[in-house]
């Protein structure tokens, strides 16, 4: 695989995966777009990529052009190489407004590559990003519709 697409899984993950160190802070577990990405991080570190995706938008567009369905794609990818993942997150902004959240933050990467296939020499193990990400209303339930990202350091 060449690094470039590696990296590109790497980042359409990373937003359902960084749930998990945002929830750790969260104290108020009613709060709806808290019980989002809670469902995401849950989901995440279970490795389950159809359920990540059942918390997209079904208009879901991210940095990287992909979809609902090509995200759920490239999950399935990232979570076959990677055997473990860690996220801490800092700097954390939640934006509210009638039927949509924004919600912005750092994540700092690390992981393990699987050994199998020479892995450990393509998949970075640690990485930063600043993302953005959008969330709306459907129905009674909140989704993810937009993730932007930028590489913040190595």
């Amino acid at each position: 695989m060449r690094r470039v697409k590696i990296e590109r899984i790497l980042l359409a993950t990373i937003l359902a995966v960084a749930a998990v160190g945002w929830l750790a802070a969260c104290q108020n577990e009613s709060d709806p777009i808290r019980s989002t990405l809670n469902r995401v991080a849950k989901a995440a570190h279970g490795r389950d990529a159809r359920a990540v995706a059942a918390e997209l938008a079904d208009d879901y567009r991210d940095a990287a052009g992909n979809g609902r369905a090509g995200a759920e794609q490239m999950l399935h990818g990232y979570f076959a190489a990677y055997e473990v993942v860690n996220v801490s997150l800092g700097e954390i902004t939640v934006e509210r407004a009638e039927g949509a959240a924004r919600v912005r933050f750092r994540a700092d990467l690390s992981g393990r590559p699987r050994k199998a296939a020479g892995l450990a020499g393509l998949l970075p193990s640690s990485s930063k990003y600043l993302f953005d990400v959008r969330l709306t209303r459907d129905g009674s339930r909140w989704k993810i519709a937009r993730a932007s990202w930028e590489r913040a350091g190595p």
